[in-house]
């Protein structure tokens, strides 16, 4: 019976490590310096393959859009929405049955931020998504964030 568990115990790790392994997207977090107070935010995901992540906004029914969100921060305003750059792929998904905007190879989702001073502080938050090809797709999920601002 050990040796069962034992077994079982090896195997389970083994398929949670080759899944952690073979994830098809990377995201990387980043600031660029505008001015003394106003830095631009840069969520960039790099997909494998052919999978691709969808937009912020789907319609009903369709896949989970790609969804920000940050953590208050009293040091910190937001300007604006956030914008997606990327070659946006707009078709009808006829797994869900609705026309769909989706990013292929890789997509940034930018914001805008300003201090309320001239202080070092960090915004943290979340990104969570989805990401398909033509044969599955991956539950949604959340890839934490933090960026620091000098």
């Amino acid at each position: 019976m050990k040796k069962l568990i034992f077994c079982l115990g090896i195997l389970l790790t083994s398929a949670v490590m080759s899944a952690e392994a073979q994830l098809p997207v990377t995201w990387s977090f980043s600031a660029k310096k505008l001015d003394a107070k106003t830095y631009e935010v840069y969520l960039t995901a790099t997909l494998n393959g052919d999978w691709h992540t969808y937009s912020q906004s789907t319609p009903d029914g369709g896949p989970v859009p790609t969804a920000i969100s940050f953590s208050k921060n009293p040091l910190l305003d937001f300007d604006g929405k956030t914008k997606e750059v990327g070659k946006m792929e707009e078709h009808f998904e006829p797994l869900f049955g609705v026309n769909v905007k989706q990013f292929s190879s890789k997509v940034t989702f930018v914001q805008k931020v300003k201090l309320k001073a001239a202080v070092k502080t960090t915004l943290n938050g979340s990104v969570t998504f989805m990401v398909c090809n033509d044969e599955e797709c991956m539950p949604p999920t959340k890839e934490t964030l933090s960026i620091s601002f000098q």
